[in-house]
């Protein structure tokens, strides 16, 4: 399989978010920070750069986050709309490059790098 027959550099995907009580810090544990979690905020880092590659991937192949590092730079509470953008910088072999960057309805919160490995489903089930 070649990565780059179906994902292009510079393809992006944009999805939205509204923060729910158990995408708080609050729910994992840190008691009384009733705003988004960074957990939460990878979490939607990761979805929508999966999304970019779900819209494109052939069948039997998925994507795996393998490494992330961000900034979570402003907090965000329950109920407020987050906007996450994804956009391939780069591709090699089945490893795939992002930059990722989350904003809420006032300003950005979030940014960084992520990047994923496209595996073969089946083969990567079985090696468990």
């Amino acid at each position: 399989m070649n990565t780059g027959d179906f994902l292009k550099v510079g393809e992006s995907c944009t999805k939205e978010y509204i923060v729910k009580p158990e995408d708080t810090a609050d729910f994992i544990g840190n008691k009384g920070v009733i705003m988004l979690s960074t957990p939460a905020m990878i979490k939607y880092m990761e979805d929508t750069a999966a999304q970019l590659v779900f819209d494109n991937l052939p069948e039997k192949y998925s994507p795996v986050g393998t490494k992330i590092n961000v900034e979570h730079i402003n907090p965000t509470p329950i109920d407020m709309r987050v906007t996450v953008k994804a956009t391939l910088t780069a591709i090699e072999g089945r490893k795939l490059f992002y930059n990722v960057e989350a904003y809420n309805e006032k300003c950005q919160i979030g940014f960084g790098d992520y990047e994923q490995h496209i595996i073969d489903l089946e083969k990567f089930l079985n090696k468990h």
